[in-house]
């Protein structure tokens, strides 16, 4: 029988390390074009809140396929860290340029 939580709870991480792997090459083909460095693309909000959503997707992950308490809290505060930092970004009106 397969363990359906189990290839769910895996997926969370995969999907979100797919995202971060998505995101960098995209900001690296986006730099390569615009002839700047990739972190100067990677400041940029849009590309922020998309490696937030894939680290979160991440860390979600990794609390449903761990079975340690402190584990779990760990990458919980991880993952309330993460959240607090896209919802700081998504709302700052003045902090990272738009492109």
């Amino acid at each position: 029988m397969i363990d359906v939580w189990g290839v769910m709870s895996n997926s969370l991480w995969v999907i979100g390390l797919a995202v971060l792997l998505a995101i960098w090459s995209w900001a690296r083909y986006a730099a390569y074009e615009a002839n700047v460095k990739t972190r100067v693309i990677l400041s940029q909000r849009k590309y922020v809140v998309a490696l937030d959503a894939g680290l979160l997707l991440f860390v979600a992950g990794m609390v449903a396929t761990e079975d340690r308490l402190w584990a779990q809290v760990v990458w919980g505060v991880l993952g309330l860290w993460v959240l607090g930092h896209a919802v700081v970004t998504v709302r700052s009106q003045k902090g990272l340029p738009d492109a």
